[in-house]
């Protein structure tokens, strides 16, 4: 990043190659839309880009950039309240039989409907920790919170999880 403060494209480049995947699954499980999704991490970039010039090492890169990715996530999550559909069961082995298929893709969209239950910040702690894969330091940075305030979040949103999926 601070290559890309200096003006150096190649760099700013690199940092959209190695993020842009994270980027959009995080993007995704807030917003449940993938063109949307999509429009976002391209935003969240194009702001990166923006205040290149003004970016100070204080903390990693993936803590800055998701700092700012959250914060239009939670912009546009504020415009219109979406269903959460994040597409994180897509995994088919060969030999599943049509009737496995079936069952998958319903259990998938019973975990995608208990995921959209949880709260805003609940559900951007769960969605930064196994989307994003961040570490609950990392993630309390983003989400201008404590470690603690992280791992309460994460509690109580497996715990709503779990009564919510008992039956599956």
């Amino acid at each position: 990043m601070t290559e890309a403060a200096e003006g150096d494209m190649d760099a700013f480049e690199e940092l959209v190659r190695r993020h842009q995947r994270g980027a959009f699954n995080v993007a995704y499980g807030m917003l449940s839309d993938e063109h949307l999704a999509a429009d976002v991490a391209q935003e969240a970039f194009l702001r990166v880009l923006e205040q290149a010039e003004t970016y100070r090492p204080t903390a990693k890169f993936t803590t800055y950039f998701y700092s700012i990715l959250r914060r239009i996530c939670i912009d546009h999550y504020r415009k219109k309240k979406p269903n959460y559909r994040p597409d994180f069961i897509t995994s088919e082995s060969g030999a599943a039989t049509p009737p496995e298929m079936l069952e998958r893709q319903e259990n998938a969209e019973i975990i995608r409907n208990a995921i959209s239950a949880l709260p805003p910040r609940q559900r951007m702690a769960l969605t930064l920790k196994h989307f994003g894969k961040m570490s609950y330091k990392d993630i309390a940075e983003t989400m201008d919170c404590s470690t603690g305030a992280v791992d309460s979040l994460l509690i109580r949103a497996r715990e709503k999880l779990k009564g919510l999926l008992k039956d599956l």
